[in-house]
């Protein structure tokens, strides 16, 4: 795909700073400019053949020429993915970005959108922690400020999403392939689309094969929580499978595995969902789904900017691993 020439890219042809290039844009440039310097910009403008995103122009005349982002957990690194998706888009387009955590509480979100709203942030790309405070949603688009969901849904907003169900369900068919029969499922949150998704995905594919889940828990999307989980039902249940609904449920699954004395994937197969960059130092390296955590950032950031209201779902990438292996079936 062809790279969009930014007002960046201007900046740089013609040596002058973004925000000069702007106030030639938007016609701010009386009396602040040497004539010399605005026919420079306008010859790399139509050099390039940069076409300035009209919304983005809108809001620059009307705001602060900033973007909040509002995440679950800044130190999960999907999320630092996307935040940083999000970041490069707003980054080439003179914006600056404000990133608030709300970590994973509630009463946070709501505070951080109030602070947002007092910042005058012009657009906020909002991944919430369940069902979001619709009123608090509807104040900030009733003073203007657009909201894009990522990676989870909300009804009425555009979203920017993956496709959990089927990359879930992959997973399941591929570990039941493998000859996994009896597995447990480590879910995310409750009332988090997302969670819910992954689950149904798996259910599907359990349902297809069937085949019954040996166990169904809800998690926290952290490695205590996979950690916890996963201790509790190898403690009471016999399970050859433990897939949890992102990879840091499944790092600490494969840790209580090992403190159980167990062998991963030898006496146990462990599979993840999201396949954030250091998943790949797990070894054996982690069973997973990629979710393209930087193209939902980059994506949401520019429906901010050119005022798209097109929601959009991106495929899943199955990622498979040393931590499930094919099973030996005694007869």
């Amino acid at each position: 795909m062809e790279q969009r020439i930014s007002i960046r890219d201007v900046a740089a042809h013609a040596g002058v700073s973004p925000s000069t290039v702007s106030r030639v844009l938007n016609g701010q440039d009386a009396d602040h400019m040497r004539p010399e310097t605005k026919e420079r910009i306008l010859a790399s403008i139509k050099e390039l053949d940069y076409t300035p995103v009209r919304a983005a122009q809108r809001l620059r005349r009307r705001k602060t020429q900033a973007l909040g982002v509002l995440i679950p957990d800044i130190s999960n690194l999907y999320f630092s993915l996307l935040t940083r998706g999000v970041e490069s888009v707003a980054f080439a387009e003179g914006y600056s970005t404000l990133v608030c955590d709300s970590n994973h509480e509630a009463d946070r979100e709501s505070a951080y959108l109030d602070f947002l709203l007092s910042e005058g942030v012009d657009g906020i790309v909002f991944v919430p922690v369940g069902r979001p405070d619709l009123d608090l949603v509807q104040r900030l688009t009733d003073r203007g400020v657009r909201v894009i969901v990522a990676d989870r849904r909300v009804d009425g907003l555009t979203t920017i999403d993956a496709d959990n169900f089927g990359g879930s369900r992959d997973l399941t068919t591929y570990l039941l392939d493998l000859g996994y029969r009896e597995m447990a499922y480590i879910a995310g949150p409750e009332e988090v689309s997302t969670a819910e998704d992954r689950l149904a995905g798996f259910r599907s594919a359990m349902k297809t094969a069937g085949r019954a889940p040996a166990a169904v828990v809800w998690g926290q999307f952290t490695f205590q929580s996979g950690y916890d989980h996963a201790s509790a039902i190898l403690g009471r249940r016999s399970v050859d499978a433990v897939i949890a609904a992102n990879d840091l449920m499944a790092i600490g699954a494969i840790r209580a595995a090992e403190d159980r004395g167990l062998s991963v994937p030898d006496d146990l197969g462990v599979a993840g969902f999201d396949h954030v960059p250091w998943a790949a130092l797990v070894r054996p390296q982690l069973t997973t789904v990629e979710v393209p955590a930087y193209a939902i950032g980059q994506e949401a950031g520019r429906r901010l900017l050119d005022g798209s209201e097109d929601s959009l779902r991106l495929p899943t990438t199955l990622i498979p691993g040393g931590t499930c292996a094919r099973r030996r079936r005694t007869k």
